[in-house]
């Protein structure tokens, strides 16, 4: 690179709010992502009431069921909103937690209805993988939504390996030959 690319380099970074130490004026967050910009309100909240004026479905006929889950993703991407769990909720008109109990067969009678939840949900499941691979995300936010609405755990395993602080124990008739002349007997 040359003197001037380099220095054009900087002056985009500093433009941007970038390379600041937290707490030295201008952005106090080193995470721009998660502000908001003027319009991002009314954008989210337009995509929820768009989404709870839907006519309700019922939760036992396919083709209702199938037909919504369509409608949510292509409502998701008209809005160029991330899509959610709680957002796939309000599209059927029920809730995250009735999901999470489908995808973990505690409900649901409609085994073909179950299905399509299921899909939906593991949909959502790639959506959030891709989003932090890629950087689209928080990561905080990612994985907290990780955990809370697919199942992921940070697990960590310790194994316990029992051992004798005087070394390796041998059996009792080992150490009665071993010390039975250091025994005085009266």
């Amino acid at each position: 690179m040359t003197e001037k690319e380099i220095k054009d380099v900087g002056e985009n970074i500093v433009k941007r709010g970038r390379g600041r130490p937290v707490g030295t004026g201008g952005n106090e967050r080193p995470d721009r992502s998660v502000q908001t910009e003027p319009g991002d309100n009314t954008k989210y909240i337009n995509h929820s009431l768009r989404l709870a004026e839907l006519p309700k479905v019922s939760m036992a006929v396919t083709e209702q069921v199938r037909d919504r889950i369509m409608e949510y993703f292509k409502i998701c991407a008209e809005d160029d909103m991330k899509p959610s769990v709680a957002g796939l909720a309000l599209a059927l008109d029920t809730d995250r937690r009735y999901l999470w109990a489908i995808r973990t067969e505690q409900r649901g009678k409609n085994p073909e209805v179950v299905d399509l939840l299921k899909k939906a949900v593991n949909i959502l499941d790639l959506q959030m993988v891709d989003y932090m691979q890629n950087g689209k995300i928080n990561p905080i936010s990612g994985i907290f939504l990780m955990k809370n609405s697919f199942g992921y755990v940070d697990k960590q395993e310790v194994v316990v390996t029992p051992q004798s602080p005087l070394g390796d124990t041998k059996d009792a008739a080992a150490l009665e030959e071993k010390y039975k002349d250091s025994v005085v007997e009266e």
